[in-house]
């Protein structure tokens, strides 16, 4: 029996999450603005009547690793930009380009990824985009020129912002 609770001790502290890294008032500073873009994020696009929230979901993804990793490359507002503009054109591209397939949604996915890479703008959520513009057949530049330019526009001032707050607030390990 002793074995069975020493197992399941080293089971419990393999699995138990390291301690928290950030005070109560980094927490409190992320978790209000990652809430809060998030809002911009669909009342933007319930105000330009897209109900598709599917196409929220990079961006949504995009705002959480802004708050919670604000010093990696990826979360750059320069990075951020040039991925989802890679990302969306390489979307639109293909759509207008191939018929609706999924290896062409692979395709896509490979070649935004292989770009990203050589062109060093990696940003993991702006890949979903050509996936959703494909398997949605998103044919219409309005939605790239209205939806997807005002979200990613809500991204970069969101990390500007916060990296104000951040020179100010100084979201640093304990």
């Amino acid at each position: 029996m002793n074995k069975f609770k020493s197992w399941c001790s080293k089971i419990y502290e393999a699995l138990k999450p390291p301690p928290a890294q950030l005070s109560i008032a980094q927490q409190l500073v992320i978790t209000l603005g990652s809430m809060i873009t998030i809002c911009l994020l669909y009342l933007l696009n319930h105000f330009l009547d897209n109900e598709n929230l599917l196409l929220l979901v990079p961006f949504v993804v995009s705002a959480l690793m802004i708050f919670t990793m604000p010093t990696k490359s990826m979360t750059s507002a320069g990075v951020i930009l040039q991925s989802y503009l890679l990302c969306s054109l390489i979307g639109f591209a293909f759509v207008y380009v191939f018929d609706y397939a999924q290896w062409v949604m692979v395709a896509a996915f490979a070649t935004c990824f292989s770009l990203m890479l050589l062109l060093e703008c990696l940003h993991p959520p702006a890949i979903i985009l050509p996936i959703l513009i494909i398997s949605e057949r998103l044919r219409d530049y309005t939605l790239a020129f209205n939806l997807i330019a005002l979200d990613v526009l809500v991204l970069l001032i969101t990390t500007y912002l916060f990296n104000k707050v951040l020179m100010k607030f100084l979201l640093v390990k304990k």
